[in-house]
C-alpha cells in the first residue's frame, strides 16, 4: 500500500507592497544557459523592468547575479509568474528583496 504524498501549490514568497523592490537573478541552468538568459530577458522585458544594461551572456558565464530596482509590486508579481517554471525547473534563482523565490509544486505520487 503507498501513501500519497501532497505538496501545497502556492508560491512560498509574499511581496511586500511598496514603491521599492530589489530583484538579482542568476542563471544555474548548466546545459543551456544562454536560452535561460533569453527567455529570462523576455520576461525583463514583459515587465517593463529598466534592466536591459548589463544581463549578458557573459555575466551568466560568470556565475553572477544580475541585480535591478523595480518600483511596482505588480510588475514584481508578474514578472515572478512568468518565470516561475524556469525558477522549478531549476534553470533560474531569483531573490526579492533578498529572499529567494521557491516554488512548491503539487504533486501526486
Amino acid at each position: 500500500m503507498g501513501k500519497l504524498l501532497e505538496f501545497p501549490n502556492k508560491l512560498s514568497l509574499t511581496i511586500r507592497s511598496g514603491r521599492q523592490h530589489r530583484i538579482a537573478v542568476k542563471v544555474i541552468d548548466t546545459i543551456n544557459p544562454r536560452l535561460t538568459r533569453w527567455v529570462t530577458q523576455f520576461f525583463v522585458q514583459e515587465a517593463e523592468f529598466n534592466a536591459h544594461t548589463g544581463f549578458s551572456d557573459e555575466l551568466v558565464a560568470n556565475g553572477d547575479k544580475h541585480r535591478f530596482d523595480v518600483t511596482s509590486t505588480r510588475a514584481v508579481r508578474r514578472f515572478i509568474a512568468g518565470t516561475l517554471h524556469l525558477v522549478s525547473d531549476d534553470k533560474l534563482a531569483i531573490w526579492v528583496d533578498g529572499v529567494r523565490v521557491c516554488p512548491l509544486v503539487t504533486r501526486r505520487a
